[in-house]
């Protein structure tokens, strides 16, 4: 589904060239649940970022179901983008003067879905992550936790046949991190292919693959 082939992402200053991925090759296959690990700058929200089309500035070969990703014009990969990824952040991104029904519809109106579609899909939501009592409130009336299941909820309204979770437990207590990891579970279960990045050994645990980053590179690929 996705293969990357000998990525390179550097800042390049008047003396060197300072690498933060180096010669990335990796290989994910559909259904997949990954996790990324490492140290903290070690490249990992770096590569979240490049394999959700975030990030463009490297050096490489990105094919995405066989269609070269660099080969794409700029409408082709927005389309790529908005129809096969979802992204979730540790800092929630939420918008603040949006209601959650609301943030969690905005990524519908972006593709264009009916009105009747729309408030079938965000029922269903609302309901699957119990937060229908809460869809009129506003973001800072919510706990770190029901922040991050509306983020969870937005990134997933679409049906992206990716997700990419960055540091998705960061702010969270540990019951509400397992919450957060059991949803996880659960999508990849329907057929959701997974990348996470985190910290949080525990965490991999919940995936079918770990891959341990070190300096910028892959340092070890182990199958859970």
């Amino acid at each position: 589904m996705i293969t990357l082939s000998n990525i390179d992402k550097y800042i390049e200053s008047r003396f060197q060239r300072t690498f933060i991925l180096k010669g990335i090759d990796l290989n994910i296959e559909q259904g997949e649940f990954v996790t990324l690990m490492g140290p903290s700058g070690v490249g990992k929200s770096t590569l979240l970022n490049i394999i959700g089309l975030l990030d463009e500035d490297y050096e490489g070969i990105y094919d995405f179901e066989g269609r070269s990703v660099n080969a794409m014009k700029e409408k082709q990969k927005s389309a790529l983008h908005k129809s096969e990824f979802g992204y979730i952040f540790q800092a929630y991104h939420l918008i603040d003067e949006l209601t959650v029904y609301e943030n969690i519809e905005t990524p519908l109106l972006y593709r264009n879905v009916a009105s009747g579609e729309r408030k079938s899909i965000i029922a269903d939501l609302l309901d699957r992550f119990k937060m229908v009592a809460k869809k009129d409130l506003f973001p800072e009336q919510l706990s770190g936790g029901q922040q991050q299941l509306v983020g969870i909820a937005r990134a997933i309204a679409g049906k992206p046949r990716v997700l990419l979770a960055d540091e998705p437990t960061g702010n969270l207590h540990s019951s509400q991190a397992k919450e957060i990891m059991e949803v996880f579970k659960e999508l990849n279960k329907e057929g959701t292919t997974i990348i996470q990045a985190t910290h949080a050994r525990e965490n991999a645990d919940y995936g079918t693959r770990l891959i341990e980053m070190l300096d910028g590179k892959i340092d070890k690929d182990i199958a859970i």
